[in-house]
């Protein structure tokens, strides 16, 4: 992107041509499609601001005009601390290089229900071709992890469904694969020289959704934060008692779990321990947003019954980081 003046009234403008040629010929070649996105880091005074932005698709000729929220800039480098792999010298203006990165998949479980001994049911998880899922992305700078407000959005060219019935007092849970990606970057730029660990999912395969009585050994949900109180109800014997759909959650967003892809980075030696420490403390997760253009991306039903009356309480869960988003795991007392 280069270097850019922050103007007087704190606004930034930029003209960001035809920049969308990049993404033209990714669908044909991988069956995905994923809408671009900038990410900006801006350093002005000795503070820093990471901004983002999604281009329009459809739109040829762009310019963007963003506002920079700053913060200190507390932790910089000396040149002779920088150790990378290529040897790069920061440039006197402005410089920033790719010093380490790292690509994981494995299954996050999207869903999941732990009834009490009488209840039985029904789960189902599925994603509709060609629909887009934006995933967040958290950046790590001195302390701190930040979540941009765009996000990386993609759309596959497949779909992929599950769907059972789970016996009574039988835990159950549904997982897919994510492919998740961890980015440090260096950067120089008015004469500080810092770094960025960024943590994002790169991508996800809808063909790989599935469920089991036990969850893989690799997967695990997000942490829970909170137990919302879905309500006290009565199972008569002979009907379900309590039903959901997706479209009950009142948002667009469901979390899934990024602390076992930093356990990975930790166990590598690849993420700093600050990043580590404050990723615990503050249960960091990837916030997924699932409708865009009115368009649901993921249908998710549970349904829950008894062949005994008697009354069951129902949890679901919600975590929290940066923002407070739920999770599809529920449980029956």
């Amino acid at each position: 992107m280069g270097v850019h003046t922050v103007g007087k009234d704190g606004m930034i403008t930029i003209k960001l041509g035809d920049l969308n040629k990049a993404w033209s010929a990714e669908y044909k070649k991988h069956g995905r499609l994923s809408k671009p996105l900038l990410v900006l880091t801006i350093v002005k005074d000795g503070k820093i601001a990471i901004e983002s932005l999604n281009l329009k698709s459809n739109s040829i000729f762009q310019t963007a005009t963003i506002r920079p929220k700053f913060k200190p800039l507390k932790t910089t480098i000396k040149k002779t601390q920088i150790q990378n792999s290529k040897n790069i010298q920061p440039l006197a203006g402005y410089y920033q290089w790719l010093d380490d990165s790292y690509t994981w998949k494995a299954p996050a479980i999207v869903a999941q229900v732990t009834p009490d001994s009488t209840t039985k049911g029904y789960i189902s998880y599925a994603y509709s071709i060609n629909k887009k899922v934006g995933f967040s992305i958290n950046v790590f700078v001195d302390s701190d992890w930040t979540r941009l407000t765009s996000y990386n959005i993609i759309q596959k060219n497949k779909s992929g469904s599950h769907y059972s019935n789970f016996p009574k007092g039988q835990n159950y849970y549904i997982w897919m694969d994510f492919t998740y990606r961890w980015e440090r970057w260096g950067i120089h730029i008015d004469g500080q020289t810092f770094y960025e660990d960024y943590v994002y999912i790169a991508d996800f395969d809808p063909g790989t959704l599935t469920g089991g009585t036990s969850k893989p050994s690799n997967a695990q949900t997000p942490p829970v934060d909170k137990w919302i109180y879905e309500g006290s109800y009565y199972s008569t014997g002979n009907e379900g008692y309590y039903a959901f759909h997706i479209s009950s959650l009142g948002t667009n967003d469901i979390a899934v779990d990024a602390l076992k892809f930093i356990e990975v980075l930790k166990r590598l030696g690849k993420i700093s321990t600050a990043a580590v420490e404050k990723a615990s403390v503050i249960g960091l997760f990837i916030d997924v947003g699932f409708k865009y253009d009115g368009m649901i991306a993921f249908d998710f039903d549970l349904s829950l019954d008894s062949d005994v009356r008697g009354t069951h309480d129902v949890w679901r869960t919600e975590s929290t980081d940066v923002n407070t988003v739920p999770i599809l795991y529920f449980d029956v007392d």
